[in-house]
């Protein structure tokens, strides 16, 4: 039995009806690769600060952005994000004092964004705020303090509440600066970010023989090249035994290969380029192998950094290396002795707590000595006796 309209819906019809046609229509027609991306980004900006719940961009913020791999791009879109809400804020509620230091406030923000250099969450895993990291990079919220002439409090703040975030803060002198922040409390929580744990995001393994020579043993290269199985000319990664030798500070092996034949001349070749590297996605295992490319494969999240990066020398000679770029194209034995460390794309390797006069603790190892001394002596002997062999970093002279 059909059910009869109602008079108020018959007159309902011709006005409702369009609207809701309309809306469909317009939904429908919307690229689904514009919607997605939209819905992606929210969900990462949640994932960055749980406090875009209730201060999320309206779609028309967000049409024109798209969601984002790489760590830095997804902070800085973030900022960008939280920048917008701060000019467009109503501060007519602020003194004049309130309003001259947040405008210096978000300035400080702005530069703060297009540096791109943010804490690094080596603590634990999953998300969460980092208001200093061990190699003294602020966090927003500890920037805008310590640039604002208060790094005291800054550092107080990290001492107390790390790992926090700004509604758990209770450091004293905080409330004060926030009151002539110009900055209210809520925006202050916005700004804040959840840093990922990146601490064990590439894992890069290399021949047995080359990974103690990395960690500073050559015994297994040596009995490789007695017994045959190796040569002086055998590359691995685009790079020769001197070159491993050299980045080392390996200078008797150094001698040891010269005289068996290796060639000063010979420059690296790329291990692997940017097209093999993207076949990892986003947490990218690399084997680093002999007389072949580098072959990059899916890896784990936290899976461990490999075992030349269990060490302090370790990490710093493969960061020499760069394998987790590729490698380097036309570099000589010279240049490993020399070349500064290249950090890896995801993470602080363990040699930087030694780095630029900085010392901490790592396990039980005595933070009052270096373990990198020895090896920066050692390249630097390297150095030496190469270029009295007439070697430059553009080649022999």
């Amino acid at each position: 039995m059909n059910t009869p309209i109602t008079p108020w819906l018959k007159l309902a019809i011709p006005f409702v009806l369009p609207a809701l046609l309309a809306a469909v229509s317009l939904h429908a027609t919307e690229p689904f690769e514009t919607r997605k991306p939209t819905r992606e980004l929210q969900t990462q900006l949640l994932e960055v600060n749980p406090n875009w719940s209730e201060r999320m961009p309206d779609q028309s913020a967000l049409a024109s952005l798209r969601s984002v791999d790489d760590e830095v791009a997804l902070i800085q879109t973030h900022f960008r994000l939280v920048l917008d809400q701060l000019m467009a804020a109503n501060v007519d509620d602020l003194t004049e004092s309130q309003s001259e230091e947040r405008a210096r406030n978000i300035e400080r923000l702005r530069e703060y964004t297009l540096a791109g250099v943010f804490p690094q969450n080596v603590f634990v895993a999953g998300r969460r705020p980092v208001f200093i990291d061990p190699w003294g990079t602020h966090c927003a919220v500890g920037h805008l303090i310590a640039t604002s002439g208060h790094p005291q409090l800054a550092r107080l703040i990290d001492r107390e509440h790390r790992l926090d975030v700004l509604g758990r803060i209770e450091t004293d002198g905080l409330t004060e600066w926030q009151l002539a922040s110009g900055l209210r409390v809520q925006e202050l929580a916005l700004i804040q970010p959840h840093y990922e744990f990146r601490n064990n995001s590439q894992t890069i393994q290399y021949p047995t023989e080359v990974e103690s020579l990395i960690l500073g043993d050559s015994a297994e290269i040596l009995e490789a090249l007695k017994s045959g199985k190796l040569t002086v000319n055998n590359r691995c990664g685009g790079k020769t035994l001197l070159h491993f030798a050299a980045a080392s500070g390996d200078l008797e092996l150094v001698k040891h290969l010269v005289d068996l034949g290796a060639d000063l001349h010979a420059v690296s070749t790329r291990g692997c380029d940017e097209s093999e590297i993207a076949k990892g996605g986003r947490y990218k295992r690399f084997e680093v192998r002999w007389n072949a490319s580098t072959e990059v494969t899916p890896g784990k999240r936290y899976a461990d950094g490999g075992r030349v990066y269990e060490t302090v020398q370790g990490s710093f000679v493969a960061d020499v290396l760069q394998d987790f770029f590729g490698g380097m194209v036309g570099k000589n034995a010279l240049h490993y002795a020399t070349a500064e460390p290249r950090m890896a794309k995801l993470g602080h390797s363990k040699h930087l707590y030694y780095s630029n006069g900085f010392q901490h603790r790592i396990g039980n190892r005595d933070a009052s000595t270096n373990p990198l001394d020895s090896l920066k002596e050692g390249r630097a002997a390297v150095a030496t006796w190469l270029q009295e062999q007439g070697l430059s970093e553009g080649g022999l002279e």
